[in-house]
């Protein structure tokens, strides 16, 4: 097992001080390719840190808590206290319930209905306060309780939930009426769909080549209702204009764009050389406080 402890991108404005953590809040986002964690100053609501470590030859999310601890040992002042510590768990898996159908005493029905059981996981459900519903899915004990050794004050959130109520908050009441969002991973992509500023249609797809990429979304907009030569799709996740997946959003698709990052925000020229929109959902967790 190895362990790139050399960073895939470092970036640091020079306000940045280890000694003054308590007044950071501090994201992170968590799968089994790597981590990236970004550091929030809330006095000046400005983004002054961003930092990612690619996991190389991880072979299960058993290995994951050992190389949160090396990481930690590379950088300490990410183990420092912080004000608040937010983590966004990454996985293929997860389930929406709407919240007037949901029984806590239910939830583990819900997961077995939907997705195949995951052994030694523990079962959590997340507050989607903006669209009426929850979000059920499975962390693995050790990644759980590794994250509360390291940040007692952590609060943990699926990814798509954070992705889901961030983007439900920043086009609210824009002129778009139905926008569709694709946020791309190394090896699936979420589709999320507003209707009328109310949450319509969320799923995951998991695919290996761009040719499967292109179906799943192109078939996902035809049983929407919407018409590739009208809908507005914002892109964002793991792509630029060198992607093949581009090339075939290009090909079939007229009107998209990558999405741009929140300007209710401010951001240290640090990071002006990070593509904003492989990082939307992260930097945008705040929302779902």
């Amino acid at each position: 097992m190895a362990l790139q402890l050399n960073p895939y991108f470092s970036y640091f404005d020079k306000s940045f001080t280890e000694s003054q953590t308590r007044n950071y809040i501090l994201l992170l986002q968590l799968n089994v390719h790597g981590v990236e964690l970004v550091i929030y100053n809330r006095e000046r609501n400005k983004f002054i840190g961003a930092e990612c470590f690619i996991f190389s030859e991880i072979d299960t999310v058993s290995q994951i808590p050992s190389y949160l601890g090396k990481i930690l040992n590379y950088r300490p002042s990410f183990a420092y206290p912080y004000n608040e510590v937010i983590l966004l768990y990454q996985s293929r898996y997860s389930t929406l319930i709407p919240k007037p159908l949901f029984s806590e005493k239910n939830k583990k029905e819900y997961l077995d209905f939907n997705q195949p059981y995951q052994e030694d996981c523990r079962i959590i459900v997340d507050n989607l306060k903006n669209n009426d519903a929850v979000n059920i899915y499975y962390i693995p004990h050790l990644i759980a309780e590794k994250t509360k050794e390291l940040w007692p004050n952590a609060k943990i959130l699926h990814f798509s939930t954070a992705l889901i109520e961030s983007l439900s908050i920043s086009f609210k009441n824009k002129i778009e009426p139905k926008p569709l969002f694709v946020n791309i991973q190394n090896d699936c992509f979420d589709l999320v769909y507003f209707k009328e500023n109310v949450l319509h249609y969320h799923n995951t797809f998991e695919y290996r080549t761009k040719e499967d990429f292109i179906y799943f979304l192109l078939i996902t907009i035809d049983q929407l209702g919407l018409n590739p030569e009208d809908v507005n799709v914002h892109i964002m996740g793991n792509i630029d204009k060198t992607d093949h997946k581009y090339r075939m959003l290009v090909q079939y698709i007229k009107n998209f764009r990558f999405i741009e990052r929140n300007d209710n925000f401010l951001y240290s020229y640090s990071l002006d050389e990070l593509q904003s929109h492989k990082h939307f959902t992260l930097f945008n967790a705040l929302q779902c406080e």
